[in-house]
Parts: structure tokens; sequence; C-alpha cells
């Protein structure tokens, strides 16, 4: 009698446990749409050629640049980049870059070179994502992060 008395505590220790566990499960973050997904390469594509052509341009030049001193000197990198989105099946967002901000339709582009040429800092924003503004961000340590809105899953 006592050995069913504490399998039945058992089970039902078991039961409440079981019941009360998705309280502490941790929240999945919703998988973002294939639209985003392909916006979010394009910006981490984007900020790959740009810490790239900055090495390059750092190494012949001495320090990093400005983004209309890069497309002067690196026509090549972003014409690339452009083309490569077509052959990528990505939707080619335009046929050339325009002057900073608004390097490209719905992309605005802030890239500040430090005061003695020796660093740069690069947001390239999202200018459609209203609800959770989305960015990629860069250094000359060519690290690339996203960011979003304090509120919005990443």
């Amino acid at each position: 009698m006592k050995k069913h008395q504490v399998a039945s505590g058992i089970l039902f220790l078991l039961l409440l446990l079981a019941v009360n566990t998705p309280q502490f499960a941790q929240d999945t973050s919703a998988v973002p749409s294939k639209a985003e997904q392909e916006r979010h390469r394009i910006a981490i594509g984007l900020l790959r050629t740009i810490n790239t052509s900055e090495v390059t341009y750092r190494s012949k030049n001495g320090s990093f640049a400005t983004w209309k001193s890069l497309l002067a000197a690196q026509p090549k990198s972003f014409d690339g980049y452009l083309a490569n989105l077509t052959k990528s099946g990505a939707q080619k967002p335009a046929e050339q870059f325009s002057d900073a901000p608004a390097i490209l339709p719905s992309w605005n582009l802030r890239l500040n070179v430090h005061a003695d040429g020796q660093g740069y800092d690069v947001l390239l924003r999202d200018t459609t994502d209203e609800k959770c503004d989305y960015a990629a961000l860069t250094d000359e340590s060519g690290v690339i992060r996203q960011s979003k809105a304090i509120d919005c899953d990443i």
C-alpha cells in the first residue's frame, strides 16, 4: 500500500512539473521571412564589400576613406557587388550607388571616418523596416553586427 502512495506521489509530482515547464522554457525567436532574410543578406554583403574596400584603400593611402572616396577609388568592387546580387538571384536594388545617406533605394548609409583616418564606423539602415528599424553595423575591426529596435526579435 505504501509503495502505491509513493509511486502515486512521484507520478503526481512529475505531472505537476511537466505542466509547469512552459513558463520556464526559453522563448524562441520568430524566423524572419524570406524577403526579410534577403534584405539582411543585401546589407551584410554590402558591409563586407565596404570593409574590403576600406582595407584596400588604407593599404594604398595610409588612412580609411569616406563613402564618396571609396566609390571613386574602387568602382569595380561596388559594381561587382551589385552584379553579384543579380547572379545570386537576389533582387538588385539599383543599377548604381548614390551619394550618402540614401545610397540605394530603401537603404541609408552613415559612414564616419575617425579624425585621424585610422578608424571608421558604418551604419546601414533599412528604411522600409518601420516596425523594427533593422540595421547592420561594422567598423575597422571588420566585424559585422545586426540590430533591431529593442522590442523586436533579432
